[in-house]
């Protein structure tokens, strides 16, 4: 008895490290590894933030961004709230701490799920669950996602809860743990849709238990006959052992039927809100599967083959892209490939003698990486993340064995395994990725950074934003941050459109630029403002420039004005006072620009389009258009409705002239929403 205790303490006590250095790797350097704050995870942010603050905003599934589950977004939630209470942010590292929770969660789970296979299979050892859970710790795989405040990352989590609880309730019969994996299952479809697999793999498992179960009894009824059954036994026409053993599988089967009870009972909601909004239901698996009947099988088995090759530890095996990986990184360091592919070995060998536990792993680890096989760019690390929780059980099977020899040597040879992948997995993550450049852009960092400067400014100061809008994920939730302070700015595209104050402005306004995309504004601003100067900057990992904000100073004027002025009034507060044609001289074949330039005398009420053609003699079919194109101002970057009285607003069309352009007379028209023609002869 001593004994046993010694072990149990031992045990805790290892496993309490272990989830000790897992919250260490998941944790350390949160606030500013990864950097900034990407589109995804700003998303599920504000999504969190609406929940929390929003009364009666409680979705069942998220529409934007092409469709969430909402789980995570309800536990970030909850973690805005517990921060909050301590004095911290809504923000990045909030969520990115649910993530971390939420993978030293799953490392528990895989612990217990590997005590419950030590429970059916009597050959793992007692350090079996113990080193399933180091794995799953030092995994830089896992670690990655859990620290990333996207949803894949609850994924293990949910499969080894699920898988743990059936098997639990398989062995002891118990309702509860039957009810329990109902639950997670149903937990899954409200996860990640890469999860959604998991329902399925929980009906694969209960098969697998059913069928390995019975052919078991079959081989052992002829000496299943004991006291303990006999004395319960009182049907004289069947041996004791068959009724015990019937009875035994009449419980397990109500315990699936009640297990498949409550998954229905709590999905029931999601189906019914996805039945009635179908093309939720297929809009992200649409974009990212492979298509097209040739195509999809040739996919199919090339993104397997991709995904299977991720484990393969040598070469650039691995996601390319930088936000999911060290690019092209294997998904496994050698340290714990080896172990890998033995394991999968034994596994498979396993099953073949009968031991369902083992089929499990095998069933899950296929089930959970087949999102890769099916979906593009693979292999695509954070949709087959759930795998990482069968994969680190088959890792350990290997380690268990030669842990299980009792030898000393061997023993050492698992810690130094271990401690090995726990070294790469620190190196490649808080040192190699952590160092790429190519991560400021990945998490949008300069974008977060712009953005959380922008929400901090004086609400009275007028701030313009090119080219990105202010409805950017990202920047949404810089606003929110800020919206006891300010305003979000007025966004608009620079390289199509540029608004201002016509008259000398009555206080400083800023320009804020995103020249990593808008080339156009820093070389227009000197020609429209050329009083306008660069107040701060913002550079990229490899000291580029980013951004730059551009301050118009208080009562300063502006140079601009058109070539061909006009007054025209077309209505709805707006004015057309001139235009521009760039070049003034343009050729057939070529290209040229109709700038136009609007004045605002009051907000306008609704969203015009604006259409410009050139007109000419008929052509062969009939038509007098040569060239036109029609838009809203500014590529709909900037619509009326958003144009401010006292406006000047400079507003690009590109017309392609036609190679059969014939020389004379053409007339640039520029037709308003009240089909006005302003006719322009010019001679091209």
């Amino acid at each position: 008895m001593r004994t046993h205790r010694h072990h149990a303490s031992v045990a805790i006590l290892a496993l309490l490290l272990i989830l000790a250095g897992a919250a260490a790797l998941r944790l350390w350097r949160i606030d500013t590894l990864p950097p900034g704050f990407h589109f995804d995870e700003s998303f599920e942010g504000l999504e969190a933030w609406r929940i929390l603050t929003e009364p009666g905003y409680k979705p069942i599934f998220l529409t934007g961004n092409f469709g969430v589950a909402p789980l995570n977004s309800y536990a970030n939630a909850v973690m805005f709230w517990l921060f909050g209470l301590f004095g911290g942010e809504a923000g990045p590292t909030a969520m990115r701490t649910t993530a971390a929770v939420f993978g030293v969660l799953a490392v528990l789970a895989v612990y217990a799920l590997a005590g419950e296979m030590r429970g059916m299979e009597p050959g793992l050892s007692l350090a079996y669950p113990l080193l399933a859970a180091a794995v799953l710790a030092v995994m830089r795989w896992h670690i990655h996602f859990s620290r990333i405040g996207i949803e894949p990352i609850i994924v293990p989590l949910v499969w080894a809860t699920a898988t743990w609880l059936l098997l639990r309730g398989w062995r002891t019969g118990s309702g509860w743990s039957f009810a329990g994996c109902g639950a997670a299952t149903a937990a899954s479809m409200y996860t990640y849709q890469g999860a959604w697999v998991i329902p399925f793999l929980m009906a694969v498992n209960a098969l697998l238990l059913l069928l390995f179960t019975r052919a078991q009894q079959n081989r052992n009824l002829p000496g299943e006959s004991t006291t303990r059954n006999a004395a319960i036994h009182t049907d004289t026409s069947q041996p004791p052992g068959r009724v015990s053993a019937d009875a035994s599988f009449r419980r397990r089967v109500q315990g699936l039927t009640l297990a498949a009870l409550v998954a229905v009972i709590l999905v029931a909601p999601l189906a019914w809100f996805l039945l009635r909004h179908p093309d939720l239901l297929l809009l992200r698996p649409s974009q990212i599967a492979v298509t097209g009947q040739e195509a999809a099988s040739a996919g199919f088995w090339q993104n397997t083959w991709a995904t299977l090759r991720m484990f393969w530890p040598f070469g650039a095996t691995g996601d390319l892209d930088p936000r999911r990986n060290l690019p092209g990184a294997p998904a496994l360091s050698l340290w714990l490939a080896a172990p890998f592919f033995v394991g999968v070995g034994m596994a498979v060998w396993r099953t073949l003698h009968g031991r369902p536990a083992h089929a499990i792993l095998l069933v899950g680890l296929a089930g959970l990486l087949l999102p890769g096989a099916l979906s593009d760019n693979a292999p695509h690390f954070h949709r087959v993340v759930g795998a990482v929780a069968p994969v680190a059980l088959l890792v350990a099977l290997p380690l268990d064995w030669l842990w299980h020899r009792s030898l000393l040597i061997l023993r050492f040879v698992v810690v130094i395994l271990l401690a090995a992948a726990a070294f790469s997995s620190a190196r490649d993550y808080f040192v190699r990725w952590a160092a790429l450049p190519d991560l400021y852009y990945a998490f949008d960092a300069g974008l977060w950074d712009l953005g959380r400067w922008i929400a901090e400014q004086p609400a009275e100061t007028p701030i313009y934003l090119t080219p990105r809008s202010t409805d950017h994920p990202t920047l949404a939730f810089a606003w929110r941050e800020g919206a006891d302070s300010r305003p979000a700015p007025v966004s608009f595209d620079g390289r199509t459109v540029f608004p201002f104050s016509a008259a000398p402005a009555p206080m400083a306004e800023k320009y804020a630029v995103v020249e990593h995309e808008d080339f156009r504004t820093s070389l227009l601003l000197p020609e429209i403002l050329p009083e306008a100067a660069v107040e701060r900057e913002f550079l990229d990992a490899t000291g580029q420039v980013y951004a730059r904000v551009y301050t118009r100073p208080a009562g300063a004027g502006s140079a601009a004005s058109p070539t061909h002025p006009i007054d025209i009034a077309l209505g709805d507060g707006i004015r057309l006072v001139g235009y521009d044609a760039i070049p003034e001289a343009p050729k057939a074949g070529e290209g040229m620009f109709l700038r136009l330039y609007w004045e605002v005398d009051a907000r306008p009420t609704a969203d015009w389009t604006v259409f410009t053609h050139l007109l000419g003699p008929p052509r062969p079919d009939g038509s007098v258009l040569w060239a036109g194109y029609d838009s809203q101002p500014g590529a709909a970057s900037l619509p009326t409705s958003r144009w401010q009285p006292g406006w000047r607003i400079i507003d690009e069309y590109p017309l392609d002239l036609p190679a059969d352009l014939s020389p004379g007379a053409h007339a640039l028209e520029p037709v308003s929403y009240t089909h006005l023609t302003l006719p322009t002869n010019r001679e091209v």
